[in-house]
């Protein structure tokens, strides 16, 4: 065997009991289980009528769920990817990547779910953002209002519908 592979055998044989021990449980539970599928999103953004899609999945084992905001009509340029995992205390911990690129991307956003009601702080520098998600069981139906500024002067940001198309 060469040195290098030999290397790399060694290095995935301490991993791996490693990488097992450490696997996260599934966050799709509860709440967060029910936004796993296709949606139609309509609402506004910034005071501008918004339609755009996303495809909610379960990824690496259930730690995270991703969701995969994007157009699929291609009128609206706007496209991000959300990823969603539990810390050990049962808090989320959320990535928001998108467009606005890697500056944006250093905030990592934590959250709770209480019932069918999701709340996620982005503390970006200048201004926080809240996203408040919450579930409608009997019309199977998401809201998403994003609101930003400080707590006495409170902005909406967006507000979108999620009407479910698919699910998994």
């Amino acid at each position: 065997m060469r040195r290098g592979a030999a290397l790399t055998a060694a290095a995935f044989a301490v991993c791996m009991p490693m990488a097992a021990a450490a696997q996260a449980p599934p966050v799709t539970g509860g709440a967060l289980g029910q936004l796993i599928g296709d949606w139609v999103i309509t609402g506004v953004t910034r005071g501008k009528p918004t339609q755009t899609g996303a495809q909610v999945r379960s990824v690496f084992g259930g730690a995270f769920l991703e969701m995969h905001i994007t157009d699929p009509d291609k009128h609206s340029p706007y496209e991000a990817r959300v990823f969603i995992g539990e810390d050990a205390q049962g808090g989320l911990i959320v990535h928001w990547l998108d467009g606005t690129g890697g500056e944006t991307s250093r905030t990592v956003g934590a959250g709770t779910v209480k019932g069918n009601h999701i709340t996620l702080k982005f503390p970006y520098p200048g201004a926080e953002f809240r996203d408040h998600l919450d579930y409608d069981r009997v019309t199977d139906r998401w809201r998403l209002v994003i609101d930003t500024g400080p707590p006495n002067h409170v902005e909406e940001f967006s507000n979108w519908a999620f009407d479910r198309v698919s699910s998994p």
